[in-house]
């Protein structure tokens, strides 16, 4: 902008200027850090959940940290952001390094979309690939020798992830006063979005069992509670399966998502239908759902054995 010459204390537009109000081109525009914050703070304005705004503090608060906080947004070029990322590899998962990208491009599209800057080299990443490595469920024999390892909290744990495939944050998160008259529980997803899941008997007993042994009684506080009497919390169920991993001697993989994998291959395999297990699992498309379609195909061959037409047709007695 120029300052008026009658006004030289204060900021004025030059009328003769389009776009007289917007940022002087010889600054560069906005830095990162400055537009990061805008878009922190937009995030939060619009009603994104806390841990959507933290995980995009993370990811863009180390792009800041690693590219410079006070340089130009519209600075970055594409071939330093493709650099950048390769530094990522060597300590992160690819699934990770395309979750900042993914990070990365709604920023650019969001500095794009409210004019604060191009952000040409931000939107314009593209998603590396990344391998899509099958999560194998548990089996029976497994599942069988970690409730019997259980204590009854911890078997309320289990059941309850196993019935329904919660997610791990979900289920520490739960609370008295979202268990339903009718057995079902109100849960909080992603995105702060609330849906309600049906539970089965066993699962509902080996919970009300649970609560009669902690006694609690406010409506308020967490579900599962820690020995030391506050919320287990997420990390705390980690250290459950980690605990009953190791006592029922599973070699495998054995985690609170091992659980929401087997839940979903079950229910695929027993006639459930991806559209009811899209809204179960609380995914808001079913292109997650399709993983665990994958993951059901990998049974195939024993489906098939008997329920081919062909063998059913030779096997069965010829009619005379």
């Amino acid at each position: 902008m120029r300052r008026a010459s009658d006004t030289p204390d204060k900021w004025a537009p030059d009328l003769s200027v389009p776009d007289a109000w917007a940022l002087d081109s010889s600054t560069g525009g906005p830095s990162l850090g400055t537009a990061i914050e805008h878009f922190l703070t937009a995030k939060a304005a619009e009603g994104a959940s806390p841990k959507t705004i933290e995980w995009y503090r993370m990811v863009l608060g180390r792009a800041g940290r690693d590219l410079g906080v006070d340089r130009a947004l519209d600075s970055l070029t594409s071939k330093e952001l493709r650099a950048w990322l390769l530094t990522l590899r060597e300590t992160l998962s690819p699934i990770s390094v395309a979750g900042y990208v993914r990070g990365l491009k709604a920023f650019g599209g969001w500095c794009a979309t409210d004019e604060l800057a191009d952000a040409a080299a931000l939107r314009g990443l593209q998603r590396p690939r990344v391998p899509h490595k099958l999560v194998e469920p548990l089996d029976d024999v497994a599942l069988r020798r970690m409730l019997d390892a259980a204590s009854v909290r911890d078997r309320a744990i289990v059941l309850l992830m196993l019935d329904t495939g919660l997610r791990l944050s979900e289920l520490a998160g739960l609370r008295p006063s979202d268990l339903r008259p009718d057995g079902s529980l109100k849960v909080m997803g992603k995105g702060a979005r609330e849906r309600i899941v049906p539970v089965g008997g066993v699962a509902r007993q080996a919970l009300a069992r649970s609560l009669r042994q902690a006694s609690v009684t406010d409506a308020d506080a967490a579900i599962f509670r820690a020995r030391g009497g506050g919320a287990l919390g997420a990390r705390g169920v980690q250290q459950v399966f980690k605990r009953l991993k190791t006592r029922a001697g599973i070699p495998g993989r054995c985690s609170p998502h091992t659980l929401r994998h087997t839940f979903a291959r079950a229910y695929l395999l027993n006639g459930g239908d991806a559209f009811s297990l899209q809204r179960m699992l609380g995914h808001s498309t079913l292109d997650m759902v399709k993983r665990y379609v994958a993951l059901a195909d990998t049974d195939l061959a024993a489906r098939h054995a008997v329920a081919s037409p062909a063998d059913r047709l030779v096997a069965a007695p010829r009619a005379r």
